[in-house]
């Protein structure tokens, strides 16, 4: 099933999924999954959070563009046993790559209707007149506008989570910013240090390579080709110190990252205790 949201709620699924986590195709273990052309694809099992628990694995998955996957690779995907999709990203990049394998998955598919996103690589990338300094500006301002444009969407994928949609999978473009910022704010309400947080954050590094070469193989990013690998590595590097900047963000608008959570998101003290039980073991 594939069904387009704008910022609505509607899915006839069961409210509790949770007797679906547990895949016997998928290996309990595995973080990092190759599937096809998958970007940045993993399971956020395994993580150590609140009261000395952990993550269930084949529960919340995160992932750069699965807009690319062949047949063989949609079938597999779909053998993951995802039951909501959350896309983040923005219009255009959802109507130039939509994601075929979820047609035919019994998976509820939100998006939200919006036209730039200022954590899209795209944009940034097409900015040009690349310098140092221009990369770290558009960086910063990426990060301390995060927690603001996107908070819609984030907390549409708390609430589809405390409604026990699981598997669950949200995913940008890249992976990396607007997906590794929702994944940072699910890992703190759980509980998980900030070394785990940056851990996962930071695991979108492995996969940089490849984040190259899809961008260079695109005809719109063709100017990356003249710019100087060093400039614009700090473009598609996931450096915990930008993860600092939103934190920051969200405690000079709202006193902590608790109150972010509770006053933006909706996400206050009785949420986290039902995040808790639907993701921890």
């Amino acid at each position: 099933m594939r069904v387009a949201h704008s910022a609505r709620w509607a899915c006839n699924l069961p409210r509790s999924t949770l007797d679906r986590v547990s895949r016997p195709d998928l290996k309990t273990g595995t973080r990092v999954l190759s599937i096809g052309a998958s970007h940045n694809l993993r399971d956020m099992g395994g993580y150590r959070a609140a009261g000395d628990r952990q993550t269930r694995w084949s529960t919340l998955f995160r992932s750069g563009t699965t807009a690319r996957l062949d047949e063989a690779a949609a079938a597999r995907m779909r053998r993951l046993g995802i039951v909501t999709v959350y896309d983040l990203r923005d219009n255009e990049e959802r109507r130039r790559r939509p994601l075929r394998w979820c047609d035919g998955a019994d998976a509820a598919y939100y998006s939200r209707d919006y036209d730039l996103s200022v954590a899209d690589l795209s944009q940034l990338i097409l900015k040009g007149n690349f310098d140092l300094r221009t990369v770290d500006d558009i960086i910063r301002g990426a990060y301390l506008q995060m927690p603001t444009e996107q908070a819609e969407a984030y907390r549409e994928i708390f609430k589809l989570l405390l409604d026990g949609r699981v598997p669950l999978l949200f995913g940008c473009t890249a992976g990396k910013d607007r997906t590794g910022l929702a994944a940072a704010l699910i890992l703190y309400a759980l509980g998980s240090s900030r070394e785990v947080i940056d851990a996962d954050y930071t695991l979108t590094d492995a996969a940089i390579e490849q984040l190259i070469t899809l961008l260079t193989s695109d005809p719109r990013y063709q100017l990356l080709a003249t710019v100087d690998r060093a400039v614009y590595l700090p473009l598609l590097r996931a450096d915990p110190s930008y993860l600092d900047i939103a934190f920051e963000e969200m405690t000079r608008l709202h006193g902590s990252v608790e109150r972010y959570l509770e006053e933006r998101l909706g996400v206050g003290p009785r949420e986290i205790e039902r995040l808790r039980e639907v993701l921890l073991q």
